[in-house]
């Protein structure tokens, strides 16, 4: 039997770091799960093998804090499951390791810094792919020319914030000044038409293959996450991702946000991590959290066949108890499970 591969996986208390977790248990390869979090009263330690409290990202102590977690736990590398932490570890080196040696499962610092900022990486991709107008929201006379030239509405978005949380569509002179007022460090993008859907495309690429598989999703309205998603195989979602991961040299798993509509597929944003979809797309065979493990540890990922399984995907709310035990499950309140291998 294939020994198992160990791994830490944090914030596992939130939506994020549980979509991690569930995509290691259905790895092709055995899994030791560990899992830690800042909030020691929630309910990560439901998800995983072994569960631990570290500090807040900007903690000081917290990088040290990890380095001695992972290396009492032996663990073969951490995956990082929220932005703050992904942002601390990109720094430790290219690729990222922790103090002790052990790898850090996340894109390096310098990608982060193009492909995570909204304004940067427009200005980056333009004349590569095809974008919608865009201008910097500080820049008055950008943005007033950028009215002048698709009128409204417009969106305007933090260019650093993920999903719909600070995202905003103004109808008028007075909401556009509103909305700039109010959100910090504004992009301001020409409204981009759902007539053809929007997508969330999962891309992961390496020396030896690049691969995207696509979801056409709605979003809830907790949190701003994909609520429900369906597999798509529309050729031009899935060829405009594939030209941003090789325009911009990604190396690895990203998550590219488009809509397709009256003029065609165009970026909303790209997450430079993995998505809360990856569960879903580890049960249709896009392994992209394995895959990155495996370039992480020095090894080659297995070149998908391209045939993913066709799914639907449903957020659900759930209960968790605890009788002064830990958080657990009550199987008599879970759906009814399907073996689908």
């Amino acid at each position: 039997m294939t020994e198992s591969i160990r791994i830490l996986v944090t914030a596992v208390g939130g939506d994020f770091g549980q979509a991690l977790v569930k995509a290691l248990r259905v790895s092709t390869k055995p899994v030791v799960c560990h899992g830690c979090d800042m909030d020691g009263a929630g309910v990560g330690s439901a998800f995983v093998d072994s569960f631990h409290v570290v500090p807040r990202a900007n903690d000081p102590t917290y990088v040290e804090f990890l380095d001695r977690l992972c290396c009492s736990l032996t663990v073969d590398a951490v995956v990082p499951g929220s932005e703050p932490e992904i942002y601390i570890l990109a720094r430790l080196g290219n690729p990222p390791t922790l103090p002790c040696g052990i790898p850090v499962v996340c894109q390096e610092a310098s990608w982060l810094d193009v492909y995570g900022d909204k304004l940067t990486c427009m200005r980056t991709l333009r004349g590569k792919i095809e974008l919608a107008p865009f201008a910097d929201g500080v820049d008055c006379q950008a943005v007033a020319e950028l009215v002048e030239e698709v009128g409204f509405p417009v969106v305007v978005k933090s260019r650093r914030s993920s999903g719909s949380r600070s995202l905003r569509i103004v109808n008028n002179n007075t909401e556009l000044d509103a909305a700039l007022t109010t959100t910090p460090f504004p992009l301001v993008q020409a409204f981009i038409d759902e007539s053809g859907g929007e997508f969330s495309v999962g891309v992961f690429a390496c020396e030896h293959f690049s691969s995207a598989i696509a979801f056409k999703r709605d979003l809830g309205d907790v949190g701003g996450c994909s609520w429900f998603a369906e597999t798509s195989t529309d050729g031009s979602v899935l060829d405009y991702a594939i030209r941003i991961a090789q325009s911009s040299d990604l190396k690895g798993s990203a998550n590219v946000q488009v809509r397709k509509g009256s003029k065609g597929v165009r970026l909303l944003e790209i997450n430079p991590r993995f998505s809360s979809l990856v569960a879903a797309r580890a049960a249709c065979g896009f392994r992209d959290v394995e895959w990155s493990i495996e370039l992480a540890l020095g090894q080659c990922p297995e070149k998908p066949d391209g045939c993913f399984r066709h799914i639907r995907f449903r957020r659900f709310f759930h209960e968790l108890l605890d009788f002064g035990e830990g958080f657990r499950a009550v199987s008599e309140w879970s759906p009814r499970e399907a073996d689908f291998w």
